[in-house]
C-alpha cells in the first residue's frame, strides 16, 4: 500500500508501541527546541493539505479544516510534537487525523486517522490512494438520563460539557501493559451543527494522556427540531493501546490492542501511516521560508 510519493514502514514492535501511544523516552528532561514544534506544525499543515477524503461515493472530497483543533506533546515520553486535523462537510466532523513528528529519542513521522463517516470512506495522500475501510467509523447510541435540549447555543454548549464529564477512560499501553488514566479535556476541541441532517448541535471532546489524544468521543443533539432531539454519543480510539471507556459508573466502549499488520494493512476504520523519511514534496515545503 505505500506510494511512490512515501514510505509506510511497519516498524518492530518496540518501535510501534512508542509510534501511536509513546513509550518511556530515555531523555525526558529534555525541553523541547521551540524550532522543532515550528518544525512540526509546518510538516503536519502539508501533510494534512495533501490528503484527499472522500465518504461513499461522493464526487466531492471533504473540507479540510486548515487550521489544527489541538496541538499536543508528550514531553514525559521524549520529543514528540503533533497536530490534529479534521476533515468536515458543512462543519460536521467526518474524518479526523493526529499527525505527529518525533525529534527524541525517534525521529520517524506517524499520521494516525480515523473515521468518523457512518459509512464507507476513502482517502488519496499526494493523489495516490492509501486508505479505504469499508466500515462505519462510529456508531450513534442514545446517553442515558440525558436533559431535554436547552432553549439557545450557550445553555447548550453547558448541556454538552456536562455530559462530557461523565467519561472517564483508561489506556493499556502495548509495550509493557501500563494502565494510565485518561484526562478529559473540558472544553469540544470543535463544535458545530448540521440542521439538514438532523443534527442541532454537536461537539467533539477528547481524552488525552499528557496531551496527545487518545479517545474521542462526539456528543451531538439529534433529532427534526428542539422538542424531538436526544442526545447521543459515538466513541473512537486514537491510538493502537488497549482502551476502556466509563459513563459515570459503568463501562460502555472498549477498543482492545491491535498489533502488527492490522495498524497499517489501512482497511479498518482506524489506521496508521509511518515515514522513517519524510516524503521529497514534505522537504520542499519545510525549506520553504516563513511568509
Amino acid at each position: 500500500m505505500s506510494g511512490r510519493f512515501f514510505v509506510i514502514v511497519l516498524l518492530p514492535v518496540a518501535m510501534l508501541a512508542v509510534s501511536t501511544t509513546g513509550s518511556r523516552a530515555q531523555n525526558p528532561a529534555t525541553p523541547a527546541n521551540p524550532e522543532n514544534i515550528e518544525a512540526a506544525l509546518k510538516l503536519t499543515l502539508a501533510a494534512a493539505a495533501a490528503y484527499e477524503i472522500r465518504v461513499g461515493d461522493d464526487d466531492k472530497p471533504l473540507d479540510l479544516q486548515r487550521e489544527p483543533v489541538l496541538k499536543w506533546s508528550n514531553p514525559d515520553r521524549g520529543e514528540v510534537h503533533g497536530n490534529v486535523f479534521l476533515w468536515t462537510r458543512d462543519g460536521r466532523p467526518l474524518a479526523v487525523a493526529s499527525l505527529f513528528k518525533w525529534f527524541r529519542p525517534h525521529t520517524h513521522m506517524s499520521h494516525e486517522f480515523h473515521s468518523f463517516a457512518e459509512g464507507p470512506l476513502s482517502a488519496k495522500f499526494h493523489g495516490e490512494a492509501v486508505w479505504n475501510p469499508s466500515a462505519a467509523g462510529v456508531r450513534f447510541v442514545e446517553l442515558p438520563e440525558a436533559p431535554a435540549l436547552a432553549a439557545n447555543d450557550a445553555q447548550r454548549l453547558l448541556q454538552m460539557k456536562q455530559l462530557a464529564k461523565d467519561f472517564s477512560g483508561v489506556k493499556k499501553e502495548r509495550d509493557d501493559g501500563n494502565v494510565v488514566e485518561l484526562r478529559l479535556l473540558p472544553q469540544p476541541i470543535h463544535r458545530y451543527a448540521a440542521p439538514k441532517e438532523g443534527i442541532l448541535i454537536g461537539g467533539l471532546f477528547t481524552l488525552v494522556h499528557g496531551t496527545d489524544p487518545e479517545i474521542f468521543v462526539l456528543i451531538e443533539a439529534r433529532g427534526k427540531d428542539a422538542a424531538t432531539a436526544r442526545w447521543k454519543y459515538a466513541v473512537t480510539r486514537m491510538t493502537g493501546s488497549g482502551l476502556r471507556l466509563r459513563h459515570r459508573d459503568n463501562e460502555v466502549w472498549s477498543a482492545e490492542i491491535i498489533r502488527g499488520k492490522q495498524v497499517t494493512d489501512h482497511e479498518l476504520p482506524y489506521t496508521t501511516f509511518y515515514f522513517n523519511e519524510i516524503p521529497d514534496f514534505l522537504k520542499e515545503e519545510l525549506a520553504k521560508p516563513k511568509p
